[in-house]
């Protein structure tokens, strides 16, 4: 397997995890998802970005925290 494939294979799960674990806590800080799933804010960061533009999760800022939550299309 490519180390393409390999990445791609790894990001999917991390999707996967991601939208189960919202879809058990319905909304959830970027710090609360990081602890859970255990990545660092890099990583989190870089998926949360990717499911929000796929339109699976959506962010959103209360005070200083961000609300991550799943929306109907994941």
């Amino acid at each position: 397997m490519t180390i393409c494939m390999e990445r791609e294979m790894k990001q999917m799960a991390d999707e996967a995890l991601v939208l189960d674990l919202l879809g058990r806590e319905r909304s959830a800080t970027i710090e609360d998802l990081m602890s859970l799933a255990g990545m660092s804010w890099e990583q989190m960061f870089g998926l949360i970005d990717r499911l929000s533009r796929s339109g699976s999760v959506r962010l959103t800022r209360v005070g200083a925290d961000y609300y991550v939550e799943k929306t109907g299309r994941a």
